[in-house]
């Protein structure tokens, strides 16, 4: 059965009300689906990621729509994005354009369908951390005495913040090893300790 926009001259989802009765409370008129959805695309973005920095790193491209203006790059704040033309509203989560076809150096932050903007990260910091495998503890992480180089592509701060990414390499492309990881006795007056897994710190303690 068809979708229907307008009635009489109406367009229905640019009306807040038709005979007093709110849009919102309106499924259908006669058994004709009212359709609001508004889906350009597709536009290609990463796939859903834990943190700005693993989107904007990520090259696992998928195709999107918006209801936004899709012809340039980036989306604005307050655009939805959506998964398909029925406008299904995608995961929440983190998602970028930067390594996908035609995209640009940007960020979606996605809550409820409806995305913030921001810059990818551009700096790529170098860190001095120790480790410990995801068999020990944090506390074998502050008491090691091996520091070795990391990287995060952020401003290196004490401590890090949950969310952060961890990398291996100077171009921030290569993420580090799940476990933990300490500045402790390398960065100075920096007891703590990053429970890291999947990509991102997800836990911050003291030493």
């Amino acid at each position: 059965m068809p979708d229907i926009n307008t009635i009489n001259g109406l367009v229905l989802c640019d009306e807040t009300n038709v005979n007093g009765v709110t849009i919102a409370n309106i499924a259908n008129i006669d058994g004709i689906t009212k359709n609001c959805c508004t889906a350009n695309g597709p536009i290609l973005v990463s796939a859903v990621q834990d943190s700005c920095a693993l989107a904007c790193a990520s090259e696992d491209c998928g195709e999107f729509y918006s209801n936004g203006t899709t012809g340039t790059c980036p989306l604005v704040n307050g655009d939805y994005l959506y998964t398909n033309t029925s406008c299904a509203l995608a995961s929440d989560g983190y998602y970028s354009p930067k390594n996908c076809s035609g995209g640009c150096s940007k960020c979606y932050t996605v809550s409820s369908g409806v995305i913030t903007v921001s810059d990818c990260p551009s700096a790529c910091n170098a860190i001095q951390l120790k480790y410990a495998t995801t068999r020990q503890r944090c506390s074998d992480a502050c008491g090691a005495e091996e520091c070795t180089t990391y990287y995060v592509n952020q401003t290196v701060a004490c401590p890090l913040s949950v969310g952060t990414a961890i990398y291996t390499n100077s171009d921030c492309s290569t993420l580090a090893t799940d476990g933990y990881y300490s500045p402790n006795g390398c960065e100075p007056d920096c007891r703590h300790c990053y429970t890291f897994s999947r990509g991102v710190i997800i836990r911050v303690d003291r030493c």
